[in-house]
Formats: C-alpha cells, sequence, structure tokens
C-alpha cells in the first residue's frame, strides 16, 4: 500500500484557543496599569522640572529688570491675612483663565512672551516693551495634539493653535500657573490659587519665595477631589491633591 506522503494537520481547539486569549488578557490587565503608572510618573517629573524653570525664569527677568513684569491686567488684589491693619497683598497670576473660577484673569502667553522675548500686535509685550533688551529667559518644545482640551506637553506655537498662541500647557493638558509677587516682598499667599492643603509646614498659606508656579494634575483640579477649601465635603472621598508645585 502506498501513503499519500501528507503530513498529518494540527489545529488548536476551541478550548485551547480561548485558554491563550484569556492569557494574553490577563497578562494585558496586568501591563496596562505598570505602564500607565510609568507614563505619569515621567509626565510628573517633567511638570516638576517646568514649574522649577518657570520660577528661575522669572527670577532671572526680576533681576534684569528690578521686578517682575508690571502686566495690570494680570494684578490681582489679594485680602490680608495679618490682621485688621495689615495691608493686602498683590499678586501677578496667569494660568488656565477658563478653569480658575475667577482667580487668573489672563493666559499664560502674555508672561512666557515676554520671557521668550516674542512680540505680538495683540500681546501686552507688543515691540518688546516689556523686555527692552529682547534676552529668552525660557524656552519650551511645541505641544502635541492641537484640540482644545488635548494640547498638552509645550508651548501652544503655530498656526493650528489658533487663538491659544504661545500658551504653556502641562503633560495632561491644562495651562501651568504662574504666581508673581507685586509688592515687592518677597512672600506669596498661596492659598488664593492652591486651596487644599497649608502652602508650608507651618500651617501658613505663605511661601518665602517672590514666584511661584504649579500645575494641577491628572485630574484638572485645584488640590484634591472631594475638598472645599481647606475642609472636606460631607461624604466626599477625602483624595491627595495631585498638584504639582514649584514651593515645596
Amino acid at each position: 500500500m502506498k501513503t499519500s506522503g501528507l503530513r498529518p494537520q494540527f489545529a488548536f481547539t476551541l478550548v485551547e484557543l480561548l485558554t491563550v486569549i484569556a492569557i494574553i488578557a490577563i497578562l494585558m490587565g496586568l501591563l496596562f496599569p505598570a505602564l500607565s503608572g510609568a507614563r505619569d510618573n515621567a509626565r510628573r517629573a517633567d511638570a516638576g522640572t517646568m514649574v522649577r524653570n518657570i520660577v528661575n525664569a522669572c527670577k532671572a527677568y526680576s533681576n534684569d529688570y528690578g521686578k517682575y513684569p508690571p502686566i495690570d491686567e494680570a494684578l490681582v488684589e489679594g485680602s490680608s491675612s495679618g490682621g485688621k491693619n495689615a495691608a493686602p497683598e498683590n499678586y501677578y497670576a496667569y494660568g488656565d483663565v477658563e478653569l480658575s473660577n475667577g482667580k487668573v484673569k489672563v493666559n499664560t502667553n502674555e508672561i512666557f512672551d515676554v520671557l521668550r522675548a516674542i512680540s505680538r500686535d495683540s500681546g501686552k509685550n507688543k515691540d518688546h516693551v516689556l523686555n527692552r533688551r529682547q534676552q529668552k529667559y525660557f524656552e519650551g518644545k511645541k505641544a502635541s495634539d492641537t484640540g482644545v482640551r488635548k494640547t498638552r506637553g509645550g508651548f501652544a506655537d503655530g498656526r493650528e493653535f489658533e487663538d491659544r498662541q504661545g500658551r504653556l500647557y502641562d503633560p495632561w493638558g491644562t495651562e501651568y500657573f504662574v504666581v508673581l509677587d507685586a509688592d515687592g516682598n518677597d512672600e506669596l499667599d498661596m492659598g488664593d490659587f492652591w486651596q487644599d492643603l497649608k502652602a508650608d509646614s507651618t500651617g501658613s498659606n505663605k511661601v518665602r519665595f517672590s514666584a511661584g508656579s504649579f500645575c494641577i494634575g491628572k485630574d484638572a483640579k485645584f488640590g484634591g477631589k472631594g475638598y472645599e477649601g481647606y475642609f472636606k465635603k460631607p461624604g466626599a472621598v477625602n483624595e491627595t491633591p495631585d498638584d504639582i508645585v514649584s514651593w515645596q
């Protein structure tokens, strides 16, 4: 008898195929959280470096000109926290106007146009009026994506960003916030901007710096979820704020 010479054919059974798929799904379920955590840690590290660089650039400008850029529209008249006879403390504040609930009235493009020596016809630094030396105190990469809430990780430079030119976005798609002393007392009362925790270990809102910068993190909220001022809302989950600040 002659054999056909054909090799026997092998195939997975349905049970074996489902088992392999289940194992792959389990492995992916274990891997994705680790990858997501590593990505978030990298973004937090980038944001931490950025807020410190922002502060250093602002201080370098102040060293050259003797004051921070006097942009009147960014001036915030703070309330007095040193007694009834103490004068109110004023600050220049820049950031995501839409998310700040009235705390900030000027977007970040105005301060960074000054620090990057950029003159725009519609900006406060037109003809380099606020940086006559045209010294570049700050540089950064171009942001990725172009959606209003997807722009992240850099400056909105280019026609595709339309009316958001020059704004600096954090890795999660929100503008950084910059607060600068306007009184010359080298002190910032961050309670007006960063509500959930005291600014330092002494329980005070004040930080002994003339410039501060922060971003509101992945949750795009000032401080942690479930807070109202310094106090937890009834029935709310008490979560640690994920904000990244320059003064800690």
